[in-house]
């Protein structure tokens, strides 16, 4: 650690985290509604921090966007509040001048964490309450009922919408099934073995140890949806409550997002902290933040395992903090899938032995509520910094299909006041790695880059592989529905098998040659 970073003395203007609060609901479909869900949350927040009245200080509300608040969501139609942050600060007694709502996106909480460190470094506010979560369990329990939701509000005025809220696939991605996190991160998985050279038995044997560990952490969380140990081998086996989801994954390697769970936490200025008489052992300062992006279109990639984003987004960070990897003590990496973690492991040249990656117990089985996962990783880290004081703790996030990114360092020592990183010329140059030769409309001949078979609830559904025709051209194409077929391709290697390529009803299809 830097000899500055030791001595550096603390800015008026530094933000500060002083008060965190977490919810877990239960219930299904006599759950709590998204308002009183998250006001449970920012109540404890407020409780955490020790001071009276807090409300009355909190001058900007900051919501992450519930992910049926999306033009992709089946139910969006069912979620009609119009003004979240404002619905929020109405349960809780706040008048808050800035009323913010958060993108689409795991990293989302990190978009609406910049927003705020931005505003109040600069002093265009004094006191944040930032929250988020989902309450899917019940809205889900509901609709099958066949119960209304009544889960509307219009409180007036318009939040101030940040951050980008692009789909995160093409149509055409979207038309051949990689729509969905379940389908894509398979793709992932298989590209990360071929060019480990490992077999799919040897594969997975890692990706059940590596979460393991995730779900033993899990196990002693208080928050987490299911707070259970499961081993290597139970995670692996396919039985009747481990289906195979998207080859190699089965359900055990799959983020869970039907979950009712909040999180919150207050963040205001080092003078504010002052003013109101905020105990020293509360306080866990945000040293550094970057956001970044990876090629939007996962096909359009030069390859299926690897992640400048993530890397260049770390070293940002940590750059930004004045401390190397070495002076990180506290890791949450977003385990969404185990390809998201293997691949920041990867970037960020984690070793292999090394096994506390996660203080929550990641998203499979800590929960992964919509876009708000990295809220809990946050106060998490919050509780484990206090415990630890002068310790540093590094987080990172994950959206989409490894697609948005986002890191944040955070430690009890002195923080300055946040300088927003400016990433376009770093953006300009990953975008510019896009391939150019990929096409929608491929014919003939060629072999497998990377597949997954897609498993629904009632069986084997197709398989999606993403190509590469003999003149090098790189393409997208699912089977049909054939039984023999996707059975022999979870039996067999396919890892560079040969296949020719058509279209038929507007798809691309392929065959095994």
């Amino acid at each position: 650690m830097s000899e500055r970073k030791q001595n550096k003395k603390i800015d008026n203007k530094a933000p500060v985290i002083v008060g965190v609060g977490d919810f877990t609901d239960r219930s299904k479909e006599d759950g709590l509604n998204p308002q009183e869900l998250l006001a449970k949350a920012s109540q404890l927040a407020i409780k955490d921090s020790g001071i009276k009245d807090l409300n009355k200080q909190i001058d900007y509300v900051g919501v992450v966007r519930f992910s049926v608040d999306f033009l992709t969501a089946t139910n969006q139609s069912s979620f009609q509040y119009s003004n979240f942050p404002r619905t929020l600060s109405n349960k809780l007694g706040i008048q808050a001048t800035n009323e913010v709502y958060a993108p689409m996106g795991g990293n989302s909480p990190q978009v609406l964490l910049e927003d705020a460190l931005i505003k109040i470094s600069s002093g265009e506010t004094d006191c944040a309450l930032l929250a988020g979560g989902e309450a899917l369990q019940t809205m889900i329990a509901r609709l099958k009922a066949g119960m209304s939701l009544d889960w509307l509000d219009e409180p007036g005025g318009n939040p101030e919408m940040i951050g980008n809220n692009a789909i995160g696939f093409s149509e055409h991605e979207k038309i051949h099934g990689m729509d969905l996190p379940t389908n894509v991160y398979p793709l992932f998985a298989q590209s990360l073995r071929k060019k480990d050279n490992k077999t799919a038995e040897q594969h997975l044997k890692e990706c059940s140890s590596l979460f393991s560990e995730f779900s033993k952490v899990a196990s002693n969380n208080p928050y987490s949806w299911f707070p259970t140990f499961r081993s290597e081998e139970e995670i692996a086996a396919v039985t009747k409550n481990n289906r195979l989801v998207g080859y190699p994954y089965t359900k055990y390697l799959n983020s869970v997002i039907r979950v009712n769970m909040s999180s919150a936490y207050i963040l205001m200025s080092q003078t504010k902290a002052d003013e109101l008489g905020v105990n020293q052992n509360k306080r866990v300062y945000v040293h550094g933040c970057s956001i970044l992006d990876d090629i939007w279109n996962v096909s359009e990639r030069p390859n299926f395992h690897s992640s400048p984003a993530i890397r260049t987004c770390v070293n940002q960070t940590l750059e930004q903090a004045e401390v190397s990897f070495d002076d990180i003590s506290h890791f949450d990496l977003y385990s969404c899938f185990p390809s998201a973690v293997q691949i920041a492991k990867e970037e960020l040249g984690i070793p292999e032995e090394k096994k506390d990656l996660t203080i929550t117990g990641g998203l499979p089985y800590f929960g992964g509520p919509g876009n708000s996962y990295t809220m809990f990783s946050t106060t998490e880290m919050v509780r484990q910094l206090r415990k630890n004081p002068k310790n540093f703790g590094l987080l990172t996030a994950n959206s989409w299909f490894i697609t948005k990114h986002a890191a944040v360092v955070m430690s009890t020592s002195p923080s300055m006041r946040y300088e927003k990183i400016d990433n376009h010329l770093i953006q300009k140059e990953i975008n510019s790695k896009a391939i150019n030769n990929f096409t929608e409309n491929p014919q003939g001949n060629g072999k497998i880059l990377t597949y997954t078979i897609i498993n629904g609830r009632k069986g084997l559904e197709f398989a999606l592989v993403i190509g590469s025709l003999e003149d090098g051209s790189r393409f997208i194409a699912n089977s049909e529905k054939n039984e023999d077929l996707l059975q022999k391709m979870i039996k067999d290697e396919m890892l560079d098998a040969r296949i020719s390529v058509s279209q038929k009803d507007g798809k691309n299809i392929f065959n095994l040659i």
